[in-house]
This record gives structure tokens, C-alpha cells and sequence, in this order.
């Protein structure tokens, strides 16, 4: 007897949750306008000058940008997903990193933004390319990640890497454009 009380108590509860409603999404702050872009990376500049450098500024109205890095396999010109090995980007209230062989994502909470929307990822790297020390901030400068800056991990840079995606959602932009800009000091710059 015990035990077909015990079976109904469970019945019961499932049946209850299964009522329960979830609430509906809040729709976006803005709607979205996806605009992206590939580009070759320097690696040979990065590591000449020993470090991998990577700046993102955009519009208060943009709701994601990430840039996704890989190796262009079938030489295209653009990075598919199967080609992407790591993701950085800011969107949705955090800050985030995709291992994406690893199918692993690691995001942190973002400040309230005013402004311009931004995240700075600088790799420094030994001569064979391994990542040394590892320096992201959000666009208010504040430093994320930490628990990577004096040990990153593998993944946060890979000398064969050729290619990057740049891709933005927002408004602010009706045209769709983005601006990818490598600098003479190597640093990737992404603007929209």
C-alpha cells in the first residue's frame, strides 16, 4: 500500500508541472538587422609582435557581435561553422567564449551599457604560437574572464588560423555593413 501511495504522490506532481505555463520571451530591445563579414587574420604578424590583439566597437543599438576564428579548409574565403574553432562576442546582457570542438561556452554578465558596445581579447603568445597570458575586457574596460589571464586556455589562439567572421545584430545600421580593420600593429578591429 505504502508504495502505491508513494507511485501517486509522483503522478500528481508530474501532472501539476506539466500545467504550469512559462511566460513568453520579452521581445528584443531593438529588431535586428544581422550584418556580417570574413576577413584574413595576420597570424604571422601576431607572432612576430608576440601577441594576438582584437578590439570590437559598435553602435549602442546593437544587440550581438561576435567574431568567430578558424582555418578557411575549403578556401572560399568565408568561415563556415564547421570551420570555426573559437567564438568571442558580447550580446544578451553577458560577455562569451565558445569552444566550439569542445562544444563548451563560458559567458560572464555585462554592466548596464551607455554608449558604444565593445570587448578587447589580447592573447600574449609564446614564439610557437601557445597563448602565455590571456587580457578581455567589456566595453566599460573592466576585465572578464580572469580566471584565464595567466593560464588561457589552448584554444584562446591557434597559429594556423586564417580567417575571422564578423557578425553584428542590431538597428543600427540599415545598410547591414561592418568594417573589419587590421592595424599596423596587427590589432583586428571591428566596427560597425
Amino acid at each position: 500500500m505504502r508504495m502505491l501511495s508513494t507511485v501517486l504522490a509522483i503522478c500528481v506532481s508530474v501532472a501539476a508541472c506539466a500545467a504550469a505555463v512559462s511566460p513568453a520571451l520579452s521581445a528584443p530591445e531593438w529588431p535586428d538587422r544581422e550584418a556580417a563579414t570574413n576577413a584574413a587574420l595576420p597570424v604571422a604578424t601576431w607572432q612576430r609582435r608576440g601577441h594576438f590583439d582584437v578590439r570590437m566597437s559598435v553602435a549602442a543599438g546593437t544587440n550581438l557581435v561576435q567574431l568567430a576564428f578558424g582555418r578557411d579548409a575549403d578556401g572560399d574565403g568565408e568561415l563556415s561553422r564547421a570551420e570555426t574553432v573559437l567564438v568571442v562576442g558580447r550580446g544578451l546582457g553577458e560577455t562569451f567564449v565558445e569552444d566550439v570542438a569542445a562544444r563548451m561556452r563560458y559567458a560572464e554578465a555585462l554592466p548596464p551599457a551607455v554608449g558604444r558596445r565593445g570587448l578587447g581579447w589580447r592573447v600574449f603568445l609564446r614564439a610557437d604560437g601557445a597563448p602565455t597570458r590571456l587580457i578581455a575586457t567589456n566595453e566599460a574596460g573592466v576585465a572578464v574572464f580572469t580566471e584565464w589571464r595567466h593560464a588561457p586556455p589552448a584554444w584562446s589562439f591557434d597559429p594556423s588560423w586564417d580567417t575571422v567572421r564578423a557578425v553584428s545584430a542590431g538597428p543600427d545600421d540599415a545598410d547591414g555593413r561592418m568594417r573589419v580593420e587590421i592595424g599596423p600593429d596587427g590589432t583586428l578591429c571591428v566596427f560597425r
